[in-house]
């Protein structure tokens, strides 16, 4: 895997350094069966019928798309006044402005977010039990869904079936013009909501 020249490392040790580095297909590997699971273990071991299970897979993905932007706009680009708070958030999300294009650093590395879904997991687990199952399978679809939208947006030049070129102009705009604005990348709901939209 090419982990970059050395003018963008993040650390010395090249161990450290192999670990934020990940291949765009990664996320659906680890999440594919994983949503699969919970899923179905919604319907089948906590007896929910097919309407529940999809009615709760569809608020998880809806509600995805407010975690993103809440994310996006209130952690990733919170500024830290320390130097331990200004290197985690360089590590979380300043190296993607500093190098947007570059390719292995878009998806967030699973030493990171497996510890986070399982804690998710686990919050969602004690408020909403065997529901919880169903919610987290669309939840983990919503982040799937942006990781590939927003790799798509940096890597690929033409829009498909599953995004569209306003979706890459406002994630852009973010970039290159106001990043203090256009924080959602799968959607402008919030941004319109918020009034963070340009």
């Amino acid at each position: 895997m090419n982990t970059g020249d050395k003018s963008d490392r993040l650390f010395q040790s090249d161990f450290w350094e192999r670990l934020t580095h990940v291949h765009h297909n990664t996320p659906l590997f680890i999440y594919g069966p994983a949503i699969v699971a919970a899923f179905f273990y919604g319907l089948f071991g906590e007896d929910l019928n097919v309407g529940a299970a999809v009615g709760f897979y569809l608020f998880g993905a809806f509600s995805w798309t407010f975690t993103e932007y809440g994310l996006h706009r209130f952690v990733f680009h919170y500024e830290p006044t320390s130097y331990v708070g200004k290197r985690l958030h360089y590590l979380f999300h300043g190296i993607h402005h500093d190098f947007p294009n570059q390719a292995t650093r878009l998806v967030m590395p699973p030493t990171t977010s497996i510890p986070i879904s399982i804690v998710l997991f686990g919050i969602f687990y004690l408020a909403m039990g065997g529901s919880a199952y169903p919610f987290y399978a669309g939840f983990i679809s919503g982040y799937l869904y942006y990781e590939f939208v927003h790799f798509s947006i940096h890597h690929t030049r033409k829009a498909g079936l599953l995004w569209n070129e306003s979706q890459r102009k406002q994630h852009l705009q973010h970039h290159f013009k106001n990043a203090d604005k256009q924080y959602g990348v799968t959607s402008p709901l919030w941004d319109i909501i918020f009034r963070t939209i340009r």
